[in-house]
């Protein structure tokens, strides 16, 4: 039997290799993809987004969150729940774009400009870790998905051995349960402490063209 893990990551895997469209930020896709998933053949019975969880119902579980937990996706069928967790870190992109019909006369910024590549990889354990909580947490979620979207290749390609941030890579391969910077008396290690999942997790990474421009995917099951 198939698990509702693997038919959600299946539709996810399908809207990133089918869309067309530069997404202006993780807002714009975070709302496209809950469309895609919810026209998707009456598959799910609830497709919810910004899914919020109170902090006062995971103590003990972790601190990586603030004062509050809000999932970017959720979708639920019967009774199991499959929380979704995106991240769209890009490097600037301009276009020259129409708005109500009409082509505007100058080229835009569609895509932002983000950098901080590091935390961006950060963010994305983050994320792993979110997952697994709540799966501890909550008996009806059986898995995930880390979702990662990026044009920028330095995510893909990853960082040195000796590179402050090598163990936040995301890149081809498996990952090392631990989550530090290697200079650990850094403000950027005090700012964003240590963490380690459950798992050596594999990453596999798959590309499009969109618009011209190389885009990169990854999805992760929990």
């Amino acid at each position: 039997m198939t698990r509702l893990v693997d038919l959600v990551k299946d539709d996810v895997s399908a809207f990133l290799k089918s869309n067309q469209e530069l997404l202006f930020n993780e807002r714009d896709l975070q709302m496209h993809l809950a469309l895609w998933l919810e026209a998707s053949d009456n598959k799910y019975d609830d497709v919810d987004i910004e899914y919020y969880v109170p902090n006062s119902e995971l103590e003990g579980y972790g601190d990586l969150w603030d004062n509050e937990l809000r999932i970017d996706i959720v979708v639920r069928k019967g009774i199991e729940y499959v929380p979704i967790e995106l991240k769209y870190k890009t490097k600037g992109v301009n276009r020259q774009i129409s708005r109500f019909g009409i082509k505007l006369s100058k080229e835009v910024l569609v895509v932002k400009n983000q950098g901080a590549q590091n935390l961006g990889m950060y963010g994305f354990w983050k994320d792993v870790k979110r997952i697994e909580l709540l799966r501890r947490r909550f008996d009806n979620i059986h898995n995930g998905l880390a979702v990662f979207v990026t044009n920028d290749e330095i995510y893909v390609k990853g960082s040195k051995e000796s590179s402050d941030n090598y163990l936040m890579n995301i890149s081809e391969g498996k990952h090392s349960i631990h989550k530090y910077w290697q200079k650990r008396e850094s403000k950027l290690a005090k700012d964003n402490p240590r963490f380690d999942v459950e798992a050596e997790y594999s990453m596999h990474w798959e590309s499009n063209i969109i618009d011209t421009e190389k885009f990169y995917h990854t999805i992760l099951t929990i």
